[in-house]
């Protein structure tokens, strides 16, 4: 079984362009996630799913240096992306990275991926209902899973956010959702922000070691010993785009409902 970890990276954010090749303790965030990814128990290849804008000619560069697959595709349709990605790459299972979490802990990653297995499962991920701290985020589709998301679906806002296709298909996919001991949700661990790149390069600073990888736990006794370090990104407004498209949709859903329901009583 050829499972691959598939990083959604690319130069164009909004709040923060060029992130991913932002640079902690002299390399790219992008460079401490693939890093960090390596340490997986599961994990054969590392793809990076990127655009073909001409700004992410940079990520190519990237990956070409260090050997990683690459795939360029839509901007938007991130299910097209990631299909073609894993199609490419002959992929069976595919492990759904963020490219602005430098923080991933890959204990984490395996565990989620333990749990979809032994599950036999055609979606897992750890982030319904929110409890890991924001950064530790991952999600594990079947190849199966994702080709029928591909097929069954032109839908702009589900080819965006797949899991929401997942989420409304009604118990058509056999899914397993990992949940933490504890809710550390409202800990902010992504780049999305300057403050965010601030508090993850002290963050480094303090626990980055060539020796090994520091885990979500090491990470948590830092923040304990140092509760400032939670100040440098705290009230920064989180999702912009995503929960703007969802009450969109709801609002619409509701709408329609309305409209049905005064044709039938009419």
């Amino acid at each position: 079984m050829n499972v691959a970890a598939i990083v959604q990276a690319r130069m164009g954010s909004t709040r923060l362009p060029g992130k991913v090749m932002k640079k902690i303790m002299g390399k790219p965030i992008l460079w401490h996630l693939v890093n960090r990814l390596k340490k997986s128990k599961f994990i054969h290849k590392t793809i990076i799913a990127t655009t073909t804008d001409k700004k992410d000619d940079a990520i190519e560069e990237f990956v070409n240096k260090y050997n990683l697959g690459i795939y360029r595709g839509s901007e938007d349709d991130i299910v097209d992306r990631f299909y073609n990605a894993a199609r490419k790459y002959n992929t069976d299972v595919i492990v759904r990275v963020w490219g602005d979490c430098p923080l991933i802990d890959p204990e984490i990653v395996d565990n989620t991926l333990e749990k979809f297995l032994s599950y036999k499962a055609d979606y897992a991920n750890n982030f319904n209902p929110p409890t890991f701290p924001v950064g530790m985020n991952v999600e594990i589709y079947s190849f199966n899973t994702l080709e029928r998301i591909w097929k069954e679906t032109n839908d702009p806002f589900f080819r965006e956010y797949p899991f929401e296709y997942i989420y409304g298909s009604q118990n058509s996919f056999k899914t397993v959702y990992v949940k933490n001991d504890r809710d550390l949700s409202d800990i902010h661990l992504t780049v999305d922000y300057i403050e965010d790149f601030e508090l993850i390069t002290k963050i480094f600073m303090k626990l980055y070691s060539k020796h090994r990888v520091f885990n979500m736990e090491n990470i948590l006794d830092l923040i304990d010993k140092h509760p400032d370090l939670r100040d440098i990104n705290k009230g920064l407004k989180r999702n912009i785009e995503y929960t703007k498209e969802l009450n969109e949709r709801l609002r619409l859903i509701e709408k329609n409902k309305h409209l049905n329901k005064n044709k039938r009583e009419d």
